[in-house]
């Protein structure tokens, strides 16, 4: 009886495990992704500060911000917080206050939009004053819905 308990147990534990499986995954891709833009976003600053700013690299990099920035609400489904045990900088407050996290990321996707239309352009000015907009929209999320680093 009582192995068949501790077999029990086991067999529960291997099923969370697994369960939880998926948004390990999802938590990863999400940081990989994350990734991606930052590293994106530093090439265009190293532009933007450069005494003659590369065009094709802001416009690059402006594509894929401008590409990802829609997708980072689907980045976040309930569940793939903490609470997966993973090494996560997401707060609670994205699932508990989904309004504000969700206007968050609308006015990532408009600034981001912005940013690659006026990359598009030769009007360098132009472009720094919409990465301005953009660097608002990434620190004022991060401010609201992302943890310290530990």
């Amino acid at each position: 009886m009582k192995r068949l308990a501790v077999v029990a147990v086991a067999a529960c534990c291997i099923a969370a495990a697994a369960a939880a499986q998926p948004m390990v995954q999802r938590i990863g891709d999400r940081q990989a992704r994350y990734k991606q833009m930052g590293a994106a976003v530093k090439a265009i600053n190293e532009q933007l500060h450069a005494s003659n700013p590369s065009l094709p690299v802001i416009r690059r990099n402006s594509a894929l911000v401008a590409r990802f920035a829609p997708q980072v609400l689907g980045w976040f489904p309930r569940g793939s917080g903490p609470e997966t045990g993973a090494r996560t900088r997401a707060r609670p407050e994205i699932w508990t206050d989904a309004e504000g996290f969700h206007a968050a990321g609308v006015r990532l996707v408009v600034a981001a939009r912005g940013f690659d239309a006026a990359a598009r352009g030769t009007d360098v000015a132009a472009i720094r004053a919409a990465m301005r907009g953009v660097a608002g929209a990434c620190s004022g999320c991060h401010d609201d819905f992302r943890a310290p680093e530990r």
